[in-house]
C-alpha cells in the first residue's frame, strides 16, 4: 500500500452498505478501510492516519457516539475529521448531539452520491494538503513561502471549523426556540417516566410552568384507569416499536380531565424519549356525548310504551322495543331481530303494506293505518301502524321506523259502541215503525173486509176474490219486507262482507223506515238522486246507519226550532245526491235550529252531544264520521243558527268505475 495515498475510514453494522460505500468511492482515489462494528474501528485508527471517518450512529454494543469519543480519546485523532451516518430521521437534537462529539458533517441514509462524494473529496483535499505541509516541512525547512501557503490553509480549515461551530450553535439555539413555542405539546422523560424537559404547550395541557414540572413523575399527572394504558405505551417506545401511540386521560393542576393523544420516539442514548402531546378533549367529550345519548336512545326506544321496530332499506328487523317483542309473541330478542317483518303480515295484508310503502315513498311517513298482523305463532291480532323513514345527515335513506299498537280490543269496543248506537236509533224509529206497519195492516183489514161483506151478499167474482187476495198478499208483503230490513239493520253489520252497493237505493231505504214518522210530525221530507251514480265498495247497511243517523238529528232540531212558536215555519229536509269531479257528493239539509258556530268543530267528537241531557248518546256523528272514512270519504258540516244546517258527504270514486 503507497503511505503517500490518503486513507478513509467508514465504520457500519450493515455490511451491505459498507459494500456500497466502497463502490461509491472506488474511483476517489484514496485507500478504503471497512469495520463492521466499534472494536474493529479503533484497532484500524490505532494503526493508521485516516483523513476522514465516516460512522454510522445506530450499531450495537458501541454505537457511533461512543466510537467519536474513543476517537477524540486517542493520541494524534482528536482532530480526524467525522461525518455522521444515520438511517433514521435526524431530528435536531441527534444533530446537535453529533457536532457536540466532534461531527464535521451529518449526512442521513441513503446519502445523496453526488453530495457525500463532493464533501469527501475536500477533506481528502485538506488531508493532501496537510501530508504535503508536513512533507515541505521535513524537505524544505528554509521555504517560508510554502509555510505560510501552509499556514494560510490551515488557517481556512479552522476557520470553516469554526463556521460549522457557530452554525451547529445556532442552529441549536433556533431548535430551542421551536421547541418551547411549538404548537403541540413536547416533552422529554426517562423510563421511570421522569420529565427532563417540558415545552410551553405541553405544561400549559397541566396547568403549570415548565419549570415546575421538570424532575416530577409524569404519571402523577395519569388517571388511575390509563396508568397500565400508559405504562404500556412507555414500554413500547423504549423498546423502539414502530410509531408506538396512546390515548390516555390526565388530570390537570385544577384536578380537571384533560384527554390527551401521545406519540413518542426514543433518543440516541436509548436512556430518554421524546413525546409529542396533543389535545383532544373536545373530541373525546362528544365520543363520550355520543355514546350517552346512544345508550339513552337505546334504552328509550326498549321500554317504550309503544312496540318500535327499526328496519333496514331491505326490510331486516334491526332493533326492537320490548313491547314490539311482546305484541308479536316472543320472549327472545334474537328471533325477532335479524328476521324480515313480512314474516309477521299475513297474505291478506299486503295490498295494505303496498299502500304503506305507497305513502311513504310519497310522503316520508304514513300514520294510524289499520292492518292485520301475525305472532311467532301464527296467531293474528289487529294493529295499528304509523311510520316513517331516518335519514342521515345528508339527507340519505337509512332506515325505517315502525310504531306499532294493538287495537284488537278497541276494535271491539268500537264495534259494540256502533251497534248500541244503531240499536238506540232503532228505539227512536218504533213509533215510525208502527205507522210503517199500521198502514198496509190497515188496507189489509179492509180488503179482508169487503171479501166477507161480498161474500154475505153473494155478489163476489172470482176475479173480484182474485184482486183483493192479491192486494191483501202485497201488503202481508210489504210488512215483511220492513221487518227483515228493521232486523237487518239491526244486526251487528260487522258480520257482512262488503260489497258493491248502491248509494241511492241505500237512502230511499233508509228514507222507508223514517218516512211515515215524518209525514206525521209535518215534515216535508224530499230526495233529489242522480240517476246511474257508480257503485260504491262497502257496506250498505253501514251507510244507511249514517243517513238514518242525519234523518233523526234533522229531525231533532226541527221539532226544536217547533217549539220556539216560530210562526208560519214548515219543515223540511232535502236530501240530494250529484257525481261531481270524480265524487259522489249526498247533501242532507234541514231548516232547522242550526249549531252555534263553537259547536260547529265538536260535533264530530266522541260523547259531544248539543242535546239536552237524556236525549242523545253523542256517539252518532262520531260514529258516522268513522264509516265515511271508512269509505276513504269526508263530511262536512255548514251551519247558521235559527237557519238550518247543511251535512255533505264527499266519498272518492274509483275512475274505473266511473260511468259514461
Amino acid at each position: 500500500m503507497n503511505n503517500s495515498t490518503s486513507k478513509i475510514l467508514i465504520v457500519d453494522d450493515n455490511t451491505f452498505y459498507l459494500s456500497l460505500l466502497n463502490t461509491v468511492l472506488k474511483d476517489i482515489g484514496a485507500d478504503i478501510y471497512m469495520a463492521d462494528t466499534g472494536a474493529k474501528a479503533l484497532s484500524l485508527i490505532k494503526e493508521n492516519d485516516f483523513a476522514l471517518a465516516v460512522l454510522d450512529i445506530q450499531m450495537p454494543e458501541m454505537d457511533g457516539f461512543e466510537l467519536a469519543t474513543h476517537i477524540r480519546e486517542l493520541e494524534n485523532t482528536d482532530l480526524v475529521p467525522i461525518i455522521f451516518l444515520t438511517a433514521y430521521f435526524s431530528d435536531e437534537i441527534q444533530m446537535f448531539k453529533g457536532y457536540d462529539y466532534g461531527a464535521i458533517d451529518y449526512l442521513t441514509k441513503p446519502v445523496n452520491k453526488s453530495v457525500f462524494i463532493s464533501k469527501v473529496r475536500i477533506f481528502l483535499e485538506l488531508d493532501r494538503q496537510k501530508r504535503h505541509l508536513i512533507a515541505s516541512k521535513q524537505s524544505l525547512e528554509n521555504s517560508k513561502y510554502e509555510l505560510e501557503i501552509q499556514q494560510k490553509e490551515l488557517q481556512i480549515r479552522n476557520k470553516e471549523l469554526r463556521k460549522a461551530h457557530e452554525e451547529a450553535e445556532k442552529s441549536r439555539r433556533k431548535y430551542i426556540q421551536l421547541y418551547d413555542f411549538a404548537p403541540a405539546g413536547y416533552f422529554t422523560i426517562n423510563r421511570k417516566s421522569k420529565i427532563l424537559e417540558i415545552n410551553i404547550k405541553a405544561s400549559g395541557l397541566l396547568l403549570n410552568e415548565p419549570l415546575n414540572l421538570i424532575g416530577h413523575s409524569f404519571k402523577q399527572f395519569v388517571s388511575d384507569e390509563d396508568i397500565s394504558v400508559f405504562e404500556d405505551f412507555l414500554s413500547k417506545v423504549f423498546d423502539n416499536h414502530l410509531f408506538p401511540w396512546c390515548e390516555i386521560r390526565l388530570m390537570n393542576a385544577d384536578n380537571q380531565p384533560v384527554y390527551v393523544y401521545l406519540e413518542g420516539a426514543i433518543l440516541g442514548e436509548k436512556q430518554k424519549c421524546l413525546i409529542s402531546m396533543i389535545d383532544i378533549t373536545d373530541r373525546k367529550k362528544t365520543q363520550i356525548a355520543l355514546k350517552e345519548s346512544e345508550e339513552l336512545y337505546h334504552s328509550l326506544l326498549r321500554t317504550s310504551p309503544d312496540g318500535i321496530i327499526i328496519t333496514n332499506k331491505q326490510g331486516i328487523i334491526i332493533e326492537a322495543s320490548n313491547i314490539a317483542l311482546e305484541l308479536l309473541g316472543s320472549n327472545s330478542r334474537l328471533e325477532i331481530e335479524g328476521s324480515h317483518y313480512i314474516n309477521y303480515l299475513p297474505k291478506s295484508s299486503r295490498k295494505t303494506l303496498i299502500k304503506i310503502h305507497q305513502e311513504i315513498r310519497e310522503k316520508g311517513l304514513v300514520q294510524n293505518v289499520e292492518i292485520v298482523l301475525s305472532r311467532v305463532d301464527k296467531s293474528i291480532f289487529i294493529g295499528e301502524i304509523s311510520s316513517t323513514e331516518i335519514k342521515g345527515l345528508n339527507g340519505e335513506l337509512k332506515a325505517y321506523m315502525a310504531v306499532i299498537r294493538n287495537i284488537s280490543e278497541r276494535k271491539l269496543l268500537e264495534k259494540q259502541i256502533r251497534h248500541s248506537e244503531r240499536m238506540a236509533g232503532i228505539g227512536e224509529l218504533a213509533t215510525g215503525m208502527a205507522h210503517e206497519i199500521n198502514q198496509p195492516l190497515n188496507t189489509i183489514s179492509l180488503s179482508i173486509d169487503n171479501i166477507i161483506y161480498a161474500i154475505d151478499n153473494k155478489t163476489h167474482t172470482d176475479t173480484y176474490l182474485k184482486t183483493k187476495i192479491n192486494k191483501v198478499f202485497d201488503n202481508i208483503s210489504r210488512i215483511k219486507k220492513i221487518i227483515d230490513h228493521v232486523r237487518t239493520f239491526s244486526r251487528d253489520q260487522d258480520d257482512f262482507i262488503q260489497s258493491e252497493f248502491d248509494i241511492n237505493q241505500s237512502i230511499k231505504s233508509s228514507i222507508s223506515m223514517v218516512s211515515e214518522q215524518m209525514y206525521h210530525k209535518d215534515i216535508n221530507l224530499v230526495f233529489l238522486d242522480e240517476a246511474e251514480l257508480p257503485r260504491l265498495k262497502g257496506n250498505t247497511h253501514r251507510f244507511e246507519q249514517v243517513i238514518l243517523n242525519l234523518l233523526i238529528n234533522a229531525k231533532d232540531a226541527l221539532d226544536e226550532k217547533k217549539k220556539k212558536n216560530c210562526k208560519n215555519f214548515k219543515k223540511r229536509i232535502e236530501i240530494s245526491t250529484k257525481l261531481i269531479d270524480d265524487q259522489i257528493v249526498v247533501e242532507v239539509k234541514d231548516n232547522g235550529n242550526g249549531i252555534k258556530p263553537e259547536d260547529v268543530d265538536k260535533i264530530l267528537l266522541p260523547f259531544y252531544t248539543t242535546k239536552a241531557p237524556g236525549f242523545g248518546t253523542g256517539l252518532g256523528l262520531s260514529i258516522s264520521y268513522g264509516i265515511i272514512k271508512e269509505l276513504n270519504g269526508e263530511i262536512e258540516i255548514q251551519s247558521e243558527v235559527s237557519k238550518g244546517t247543511t251535512i255533505r258527504i264527499r266519498i272518492p270514486v274509483n275512475p274505473l268505475n266511473l260511468k259514461h
